[in-house]
């Protein structure tokens, strides 16, 4: 269920409930620790568990012309919490008078107010109200004078690292999604339509691929990756490239893959493309014989990636 903090709760749904704040943008190990707190403690207390987010997200309200920072679309985010347990998110819609909003307003009008919850977990780092001057010393002191308990939760490591949405979009925009992966939980993916390409991976190179076009903001770094990609209820293997086709003159960013063992006209469906590990970096070849030998080398090391028997087919995709 979502609900909106623009209309106003009137059944009383969220009285008692057990609730955390965030962006939860990229829903890593990090926000899942908060939010597998936030269930147990429901749990405990025989309530609900709820997540409040926003939309857009504040940094992006802000950015109106960054075009590559969020590393899920909101529907995808929203998935994903509630693939965690959690079945009720109040949606926030972020506006410049929210944005004003003192952090006495916020704890009052929101918190007590709209939501009067028993508990509210939140991470080491969370910030609220105007220009994010309110910290969690600040919301405890609130919590104390509304009636709502609070929780602190202790940042998530990995090998002395914090987790972070930052953290992982500089991986991402780096090409090292392996990192990024260690992070998330989960490879970095993008979903989107086949599209008709230039027929150039087919009639030139002799590699058919299907291209991608998609609504996802945060791209990895332009290269070449080994992916796995879901297609209906199927799953397959292949090589990806996000560039520009230098070697051709390009100068508009595509999403090519290749896809091993494949032979269906695919154009107009969706697909989800899973990177797991980059190949290279994009480089302009001298002719496009040489690029031809390097695509063989890249799918042989995608199947060392992917432990599959060097001779596996790659049949034609058509697009």
């Amino acid at each position: 269920m979502i609900l909106s903090t623009s209309e106003k709760v009137t059944n009383k749904t969220l009285d008692g409930c057990v609730i955390t704040i965030g962006n939860f943008d990229g829903v890593h190990l990090g926000h899942r620790y908060i939010l597998e707190q936030t269930i147990s403690k429901a749990k405990l207390l025989g309530t609900i568990p709820v997540v409040m987010t926003f939309e857009p997200h504040p940094y992006k309200f802000f950015n109106h012309d960054e075009k590559n920072y969020l590393l899920l679309p909101f529907e995808e985010k929203y998935a994903r919490i509630k693939k965690i347990g959690i079945e009720t998110i109040v949606v926030t819609e972020f506006t410049m008078d929210f944005a004003r909003m003192s952090p006495h307003e916020y704890a009052r009008r929101i918190l007590k107010e709209l939501i009067n919850p028993s508990t509210v977990v939140v991470g080491h780092n969370f910030t609220f109200g105007r220009m994010a001057s309110g910290d969690v010393s600040l919301l405890k002191g609130f919590g104390k004078e509304y009636g709502y308990n609070v929780i602190i939760v202790d940042p998530f490591v990995i090998e002395g690292q914090v987790v972070s949405s930052s953290k992982i979009r500089q991986y991402i925009r780096y090409g090292q999604i392996q990192e990024a992966s260690r992070f998330l939980g989960y490879n970095p993916y993008i979903t989107g339509k086949v599209v008709t390409g230039t027929h150039r991976g087919t009639n030139v190179l002799g590699f058919p691929t299907a291209n991608i076009e998609t609504a996802w903001e945060l791209l990895p770094q332009r290269g070449v990756y080994a992916v796995r990609v879901l297609h209906g209820d199927t799953r397959h293997y292949g090589v990806a490239n996000i560039g520009l086709n230098p070697t051709f003159g390009g100068h508009e960013l595509k999403i090519e893959v290749h896809i091993l063992n494949f032979d269906k006209d695919v154009v107009g469906e969706d697909m989800t493309v899973e990177f797991v590990q980059k190949i290279r970096d994009e480089v302009r070849f001298s002719s496009s014989d040489e690029l031809k030998r390097k695509i063989s080398e890249d799918i042989e090391f995608a199947k060392k990636v992917f432990s599959l028997s060097t001779d596996a087919a790659h049949r034609r995709v058509i697009v």
